[in-house]
């Protein structure tokens, strides 16, 4: 991993530093206490808690195998299949993502650059003829399927684990562009 994207000097910290800790439970005003009393030696290689769970999202996405957001729709395919069958063992860091003000931030942070990764598989799945209309409904509708509440209602609501909510993610994504392509979206 590169821990360069995290701190200077500091290997494997972002990976050993959260380990068994839940998103959720890392208020913002706690953190610093956490860090000074637990992590003290830890902490001070970070300049800040923002940076602290930057090192913790970047670890979490290279679990993930997603470095790179999606951006055809071969790849809008795998992800779900490829991410969903360890999202059991993500669930708690997915709930943390979703409740928490930090895990939201994390992922607003980066949510421009998922957009248009989406739009490039979208645009050039539909090609240019495509309406905006169609494509923001396309775009919308993929990111939605692949999110982390996605995971968690299939995971919650319908109890399904392993990989049959990657599978059904990956059925509804093609089922979208089908709709698309057909004019019946």
């Amino acid at each position: 991993m590169d821990t360069a994207l995290v701190c200077t000097g500091c290997e494997g910290i972002e990976e050993s530093l959260l380990r068994g800790v839940r998103l959720h439970e890392i208020p913002g005003y706690t953190l610093p206490i956490w860090g000074r009393l637990v992590l003290r030696t830890i902490y001070r290689d970070f300049p800040n808690k923002v940076a602290l769970l930057e090192g913790w999202w970047r670890a979490h996405k290279a679990r993930l195998g997603q470095e790179t957001f999606p951006d055809t729709l071969a790849a809008l395919l795998d992800f779900p299949v490829k991410a969903y069958p360890d999202f059991e063992q993500e669930a708690e860091i997915m709930s943390g993502a979703v409740l928490s003000p930090q895990g939201r931030a994390m992922t607003l942070a980066r949510n421009d650059e998922r957009q248009a990764a989406i739009r490039r598989a979208v645009r050039a799945e539909l090609g240019p003829e495509a309406s905006e209309d169609l494509v923001l409904t396309v775009c919308a509708s993929v990111q939605l399927i692949q999110s982390a509440p996605a995971g968690l209602t299939m995971r919650d609501y319908w109890d399904l684990l392993g990989e049959q909510p990657g599978q059904i993610a990956r059925r509804a994504i093609q089922a979208i562009f089908t709709a698309a392509r057909n004019g019946t979206l």
